[in-house]
């Protein structure tokens, strides 16, 4: 019985293991970091770099802004990572394309595990994107205009920023134009027992309460879903039951299928201005 229980924990790991599916992770990381240099360096006079969203030292936005007067269309990118790595300094790898189509880019940041739990993490994204709903006007931003997206644990922050009761937040209904959510996890209970839990401390209850494939929301906008084709079934098969949940709730959304890329570098294809992940969410805009 020890045995077997052993192997199930292994297959578990390996499946929610996005790097089981490449040759080495590195050279992505290294694309995200140079590419988000590279955007650093054109954008330079448009940026402005760690914008506080909140007391905590992580809770900042970098945010480009298109030359002109506005009102320009806005996106907010949330990183992934599995709530314990990266930040919004590898994640401005999209501004530049973003920019050229007239549209504000934010890298949104936040506090990391275990320095915060996954509750925190949640909260603190909510309270990022309450920020740019009140004062991105300021920037030039169209707050009724807003539109999301996030990569891996990023599409799972993005799914938990739509289930927000928005009513107690002061709107009547959800204030987000559209959303994308490509290779997300949206039921966290398979990672409480691999070692993904170790800095996340997550009970079995935990990971329901987190999981919003249990709480879909009443009032939501439409939402992009999109994974690489070389992903693991347990990432393709957590895309299809969540969009299948969404679908049933009678909230509009589309797939985009990414033929030939992984769970790492499919998000670059944001920076791709021929991508039909980026022509999908340039569109949710011009609805």
């Amino acid at each position: 019985m020890a045995d077997d229980y052993s192997k199930e924990i292994a297959t578990l790991e390996r499946e929610y293991s996005p790097s089981s599916c490449v040759d080495d992770i590195a050279p992505y990381l290294r694309q995200y970091d140079v590419q988000s240099r590279d955007a650093i360096k054109r954008l330079g006079k448009q940026s402005h770099i760690d914008v506080k969203y909140g007391p905590e030292p992580r809770a900042a936005l970098d945010i480009f802004v298109p030359r002109g007067d506005g009102p320009f269309p806005v996106h907010v990118f949330i990183h992934g990572g599995y709530w314990q790595e990266l930040s919004k300094a590898e994640s401005r790898f999209a501004a530049p394309n973003f920019i050229d189509h007239e549209v504000i880019f934010i890298a949104l940041d936040y506090t990391l595990a275990p320095a915060a739990s996954l509750f925190q993490i949640v909260d603190q994204v909510r309270r990022g994107i309450r920020w740019t709903l009140r004062r991105i006007a300021a920037y030039g931003g169209d707050p009724a205009n807003i539109t999301l997206s996030g990569s891996s644990a990023g599409a799972h922050l993005v799914a938990e920023i739509l289930s927000t009761d928005w009513r107690k937040a002061g709107y009547s209904q959800c204030p987000v134009r559209g959303a994308c959510a490509v290779s997300g996890i949206y039921d966290l209970r398979p990672l409480v027992p691999t070692y993904i839990n170790a800095p996340l401390k997550l009970s079995a209850e935990d990971a329901a309460a987190l999981s919003p494939q249990f709480h879909i929301p009443q009032s939501a906008c439409p939402v992009i879903f999109s994974y690489g084709e070389h992903e693991t079934p347990a990432f393709k098969r957590q895309t299809r039951d969540y969009r299948a949940a969404w679908r049933a709730a009678g909230h509009a959304e589309s797939y985009i299928d990414m033929p030939g890329f992984n769970h790492f570098d499919v998000i670059l294809q944001l920076n791709n201005k021929h991508s039909p992940l980026f022509q999908a969410i340039l569109a949710q805009m011009l609805q």
